[in-house]
């Protein structure tokens, strides 16, 4: 089966919609492959450049990013290569923020804690403040 991954451009032209002409040919492609049967990924990497995108350069509050992050990656044309999809469902406005929640995720799956010296960040279970 074929496989392919989504760059953040092409998140970015979905979610926002501009240009137009960029976000119908995302979305066409994006359906031509659901219906080939060709796998779309979307890497942690890529949503998180995007969460950043959108709060930053759009000025997406960050409960409203990363709802639209949940609803996307949720599509049935779309497979979240990672955390992301996890982290974004149980994202609430909380101390510690989706970023750090989505580097810790990754971060466990290849070790046993995480260490930091931020204090908000060593909030969350398993990251121990130095």
């Amino acid at each position: 089966m074929r496989k392919v991954g989504l760059d953040t451009c092409v998140v970015l032209r979905l979610l926002i919609g501009e240009p137009t002409d960029q976000a119908k040919t995302a979305y066409s492609y994006i359906e031509a492959c659901y219906l080939r049967g060709i796998s779309v990924y979307v890497s942690d990497m890529v949503v998180l450049e995007t969460y950043h995108a959108l709060c930053h350069h759009y000025e997406v509050p960050t409960v409203k990013a990363t709802r639209v992050l949940s609803d996307f990656l949720s599509s049935v044309m779309i497979i979240p290569a990672g955390h992301a999809l996890t982290v974004a469902k149980e994202f609430k406005k909380t101390k510690t923020n989706f970023e750090d929640r989505l580097i810790r995720m990754d971060i466990l799956d290849h070790a046993d804690e995480v260490v930091s010296f931020d204090k908000k960040f060593s909030r969350l279970s398993d990251v121990t403040k130095l």
